[in-house]
């Protein structure tokens, strides 16, 4: 698996994740929330076999980094240790996660800082992944 960064306005970025973003089974996956980006993102692509099986769009915003919208494909925790990996040290991280993801983020250092509904907002505990 390699992954690719992107900055989030690279037309390079759209070419990889364009047809996720708008794929209706992908959109279901983030509970039909429309992803976004801009200046202030730094895109993290995992690829296999020329196929994007997940990305984490990282946002830059007030010196904390914040993961609000992400996919992984089939729920695979690989995939996003890897993503997490090239994000690097995550003490000064946030992530809004779907509460059926709390454990695989847990599993990834991450710890439940508060809880909504159908979201939970979760702090990197430092260190690498």
């Amino acid at each position: 698996m390699e992954v690719l960064q992107f900055s989030g306005l690279d037309p390079a970025l759209f070419s990889w994740v364009a047809p996720l973003v708008m794929n209706p089974s992908v959109l279901r996956f983030n509970n039909n929330y429309p992803f976004k980006t801009t200046e202030r993102f730094r895109w993290y692509v995992a690829v296999e076999k020329k196929r994007v099986t997940g990305f984490l769009p990282v946002e830059q915003r007030n010196g904390t980094r914040i993961i609000n919208n992400y996919y992984i494909k089939d729920d695979g925790l690989e995939v996003l240790r890897a993503l997490l990996d090239a994000v690097g040290e995550t003490g000064n991280i946030q992530a809004v996660v779907q509460v059926k993801h709390e454990a695989m983020f847990a599993k990834c250092g991450f710890r439940v800082s508060h809880q909504w509904t159908n979201y939970i907002r979760m702090a990197g505990a430092g260190g690498r992944i």
